[in-house]
């Protein structure tokens, strides 16, 4: 499973990696394991919203569930996250990025992440779930430990 990582850079630009979600399969599908979060936020008919460059208010997991959301970075570069993809909202400092919402009553999902939560990247530990406890730093070059890029 893939998810679209947003962070801010070494140059305090926006940029966008791909990450793989570590996944296991059961009978069910395939799945990750649980993911701590310190909250979930539902928002529903939600306005069509252009907005200029902004940082993200927390580090979150962004799903569309009938919308579409288009981040551009700093660079110009523009990634669509449509119906069930899942965008890693991690640039908390920096430039940031411009944000556009369609359609006109849309419904999103955003998952806080708790604490110093990680997704479950990378090959499946044990019952596929990593937690650090260390808060993650927004502006680094090197991938984070849980990370394996696409």
């Amino acid at each position: 499973m893939k998810i679209t990582w947003m962070r801010t850079g070494a140059d305090g630009q926006t940029t966008f990696e791909d990450l793989e979600v570590a996944t296991r399969q059961g009978e069910r599908g395939a799945e990750t394991g649980v993911l701590p979060m310190a909250g979930v936020i539902f928002r529903a008919e939600q306005p069509t919203l252009d907005l200029g460059f902004h940082n993200a208010p927390r580090r979150q997991l962004v799903i569309p569930l009938d919308a579409e959301v288009e981040v551009e970075a700093g660079d110009g570069s523009v990634r669509r996250i449509g119906p069930g993809e899942v965008l890693l909202a991690d640039d908390l400092t920096g430039q940031g990025h411009k944000s556009r919402f369609r359609p006109a009553g849309a419904s999103m999902l955003f998952g806080v992440l708790a604490g110093g939560a990680d997704p479950p990247l990378g090959a499946p530990e044990g019952d596929g779930a990593r937690a650090d406890s260390t808060p993650t730093p927004q502006t680094r070059e090197e991938q984070p430990s849980w990370a394996r890029q696409r």
